[in-house]
């Protein structure tokens, strides 16, 4: 796919997409025989990637280092262990979070009569 058509895909624009590039947090894209770029889908997971870390407080720095020790796991520090744990961590709470919320929204739904959960067309 054209980047315009990948960046339409994760709602990421074109500019951020070609910083990300430069910065090798994207694969090397293939090249048309015209010289235009060809990102694969290894393109789109790595920006939802990106983008879920960046929405959820993760500095790019971090991000960088990740996909450095990705690529060549010899550049592995105790900083960057200490991130990955942090970060896990932050995982678990907002899963955690999200699990409370859901259980609450259920219990609220189970009390709906069958009536109106009839009329929503979603009886589970």
């Amino acid at each position: 796919m054209k980047i315009g058509e990948l960046a339409s895909k994760t709602g990421c624009p074109v500019s951020r997409i070609r910083f990300y590039e430069q910065k090798g947090l994207l694969p090397e894209p293939a090249r048309s025989i015209g010289g235009q770029r060809i990102y694969s889908q290894s393109a789109v997971e790595r920006l939802d990637f990106i983008a879920t870390c960046r929405a959820n407080g993760m500095k790019l720095e971090c991000i960088e280092r990740f996909i450095e020790f990705e690529k060549d796991p010899s550049r592995g520090t105790q900083w960057l262990l200490e991130k990955i744990d942090g970060y896990l961590q932050q995982v678990e709470l907002c899963r955690a979070q999200i699990n409370k919320a859901e259980a609450y929204l259920k219990q609220l739904r189970e009390k709906f009569p069958a009536d109106v959960l009839a009329r929503s067309g979603k009886d589970s």
